[in-house]
């Protein structure tokens, strides 16, 4: 069952074809499908890629897992 993430979670993105990095980061923004994640804990060897991303980056909710668990984005509001 996939966990609900909010602004301040912690979580973890492995490489893959469309993350160029492995890494544990936290949510500063919501978007609709993907996030805005600081860079928090990395492989030394990515160092260079960390500083060429300012520490932060955009990953979609699917490359991200929390505790082992894949995430599922907030549930937008019902503001009108």
């Amino acid at each position: 069952m996939a966990q609900e993430v909010n602004i301040g979670s912690q979580v973890d993105v492995k490489k893959s074809a469309n993350v160029p990095l492995s890494f544990t980061g936290t949510i500063e923004k919501l978007y609709a499908n993907a996030a805005l994640l600081s860079i928090d804990s990395f492989d030394a060897a990515d160092a260079e890629i960390v500083e060429d991303l300012k520490h932060k980056t955009v990953i979609n909710y699917k490359n991200m897992k929390q505790n082992g668990k894949a995430v599922e984005p907030p549930k937008p509001d019902d503001a009108k």
